[in-house]
């Protein structure tokens, strides 16, 4: 149970611990920055999707109403 304690224990971090937590950090940060931007992007693209969808859907439902009163 000694190895527990080990991994709990806290005491100053070492060099190398502290450069990849900062190399972490600064790779979120590029990563939160990157998500901004394409955000535009990405809703213009959901907006043209969910107006074609319903173009779509209604033009379903006219074919469909023709197809019925065909019958």
């Amino acid at each position: 149970m000694g190895w527990i304690a080990h991994l709990t224990r806290r005491g100053k971090p070492s060099p190398d611990r502290e450069a990849a937590e900062q190399a972490l950090e600064e790779a979120r940060e590029a990563r939160r920055e990157i998500q901004e931007e394409r955000l535009p992007i990405v809703l213009d693209v959901v907006r043209r999707l969910r107006v074609a969808r319903e173009e779509n859907h209604f033009a379903e439902r006219i074919a469909a109403a023709y197809r019925g009163a065909a019958q």
